[in-house]
């Protein structure tokens, strides 16, 4: 087949030169745009099986930055290929670029031979896996992993073999079979422990496993590597965070360089503050990297939606009396990062903003109004802070079901979000919401149903995801504890999250529970035993009552 190929490149002259390469190399379908933005509109309308992306774009995000984008918001599928070109040799980018796990990485100056050995050695490689991304692209993991199993038993050259494991790995994760892709991983780090797309991954599977004491233990072990040091510490403030230790999260964030510090980064920098009463804080930190990033459009544009993001979360928390200058900022900052902005979704995401700030100051007609216009199609590819202020939107328009609805796709977009920073402070703001909305007991009902469907596919991981948020939400409901509590029976697992089996069973055991509930608890009981798993005994616990309904 002839593969299309789309090169990002700001220089018109590198662009040339890399497009007369390739089609020396192979009769490639090529497409040259100069910007993300360009890149973006194509893809609108039609796919690439490669993206070749410069690091640097001008005075623009970068192609690392434009690649996470485009990747969130739906528009690069999954078996897309990768190449990254930079000049720039500081760990600090060639880390950024490795995070992204792209199939290849080429170091500026280079010439046609190394050019041509780099494509052909990845032709080579989507050769193999040729049918099992085709299988992705179609949303058939199942089919894919079949296929990656196939071309494993083949004989096939030790380079395109590690590269369809590092693919395998990445399918079992996106697939929920988490377990399976951390032994995947730490197989690879048998043969060799420097392998970084195989530490990251390992790391990433630890959390989703609710190991967080592993994972931070992995995590230290990372911030010694310049590589990785930077998205070490932004992790390890992740997981801080959610443990309410904001302290602590601070002072790895602090570790990260201010030019450094990731629009994700900075968002649970500023929530840092905010949940220690530093609110001034929070808004210098944000207008610092706001007028840091004046010359990249897009950026700039992004930082001027997390600041007004942020003054609406502070007149969200004052009487309506003192909501003005609060608001005052929000609107006009909202005005800026819409001015000659012509990206569909970041348009929407203005109208939304203004719909809140409108619900905020008690104008629910400005709010429906904003809201009226043609956003359904938005919010397939939105994202999850935006959707969560839909979601207070709606609910003060009296519409509950489509404000749970926005939080349920908020959910999804944030489980599957890698980004740990983006993830803690998505969570963290939908909590909130659903409290706030008081729909937290309806949605964590409805958290609990989609829990239990994972459950009965036996995907105890993303059901346990889901019982978690329940139990978070409503803790004193029986059932939901539980769901978790079995969920970590089927998978072993001692600790999940903040959650620790031994004590959730304790907890339990001391409360009023029907005798179904009871009964359950029991069999749990059995299950941890048969697993060599310990759980304290009536004895040291109490007896459950068992009265009281659940």
């Amino acid at each position: 087949m002839t593969y299309r190929v789309a090169i990002v490149e700001d220089n018109a002259t590198a662009r040339a030169t890399l497009r007369s390469h390739l089609l020396q190399i192979e009769p490639f379908t090529v497409s040259s745009f100069s910007q993300g933005s360009e890149l973006q509109s194509a893809l609108r309308v039609q796919h690439f099986e490669i993206i070749i992306f410069d690091y640097y774009l001008g005075e623009t995000k970068t192609g690392v930055e434009w690649l996470t984008t485009l990747r969130e918001s739906r528009f690069i599928r999954p078996g897309t290929g990768i190449i990254f070109i930079t000049s720039d040799r500081l760990p600090q980018t060639i880390g950024q670029i490795i995070d992204c796990q792209p199939d290849l990485v080429l170091i500026k100056p280079y010439n046609l031979q190394t050019l041509s050995r780099g494509i052909k050695q990845y032709l080579a490689y989507r050769q193999v896996a040729h049918s099992a991304l085709q299988a992705m692209d179609e949303q058939q993991p199942a089919e894919a992993l079949r296929l990656l199993k196939a071309s494993l038993s083949q004989d096939i050259p030790l380079r395109i073999r590690t590269d369809i494991i590092k693919l395998k790995a990445r399918l079992l994760f996106e697939s929920g079979e988490i377990r399976q892709a951390r032994e995947l991983y730490e197989a690879v780090l048998l043969d060799s422990d420097r392998v970084l797309w195989a530490q990251w991954g390992k790391i990433k599977c630890l959390y989703m496993e609710g190991r967080w004491e592993h994972c931070q233990s992995d995590l230290t072990g990372l911030i010694e590597t310049e590589l990785a040091k930077n998205k070490a510490f932004e992790w390890l403030a992740g997981l801080s965070f959610e443990q309410q230790a904001y302290d602590k999260a601070e002072y790895y964030l602090d570790r990260i360089a201010f030019s450094a510090l990731s629009i994700p980064a900075a968002r649970l920098k500023s929530l840092t503050y905010q949940r220690q009463d530093r609110v001034l804080d929070g808004i210098d930190l944000l207008q610092k990297k706001r007028h840091s990033h004046k010359t990249s459009k897009e950026t700039f544009n992004e930082f001027t939606f997390e600041l007004a993001e942020f003054y609406l979360s502070i007149a969200e928390h004052q009487p309506a009396a003192n909501r003005g200058e609060s608001l005052s900022q929000a609107r006009r900052l909202i005005g800026v990062a819409g001015r000659q902005n012509y990206d569909a979704q970041q348009n929407k995401k203005q109208a939304v903003l203004m719909a809140y700030a409108a619900v905020l100051e008690g104008d629910s007609v400005r709010a429906q109004s904003l809201l009226e216009h043609d956003i359904a199609d938005y919010f397939a590819r939105t994202d999850a802070a935006t959707l969560i202020s839909a979601a207070k939107v709606y609910s003060s328009l009296n519409k509950a079901e489509k404000a749970r609805e926005m939080l349920s796709m908020a959910h999804e977009r944030t489980q599957n979000n890698l980004s740990l920073a983006q993830r803690t402070s998505h969570q963290d703001a939908i909590r909130t919401a659903e409290q706030q909305l008081g729909i937290a007991a309806d949605q964590a009902f409805e958290l609990n149903d989609e829990g239990t469907r994972y459950f009965l596919q036996k995907l105890y991981l993303k059901a346990m995801y889901y019982f978690y948020q329940a139990h978070i939400l409503l803790p004193e409901r029986a059932a939901f504890a539980l769901n978790l509590l079995q969920c970590m029976t089927e998978t072993d697992t001692a600790d999940y999250r903040t959650v620790k089996a031994q004590t959730l069973f304790t907890r339990l055991t001391r409360t009023r529970l029907s005798t179904s509930n009871h009964t359950r608890l029991q069999k749990i009981r059995q299950m941890f035993a048969d697993k060599s798993m310990s759980l304290p005994d009536d004895s040291q616990t109490g007896q459950p009552g068992l009265s009281d309904p659940e």
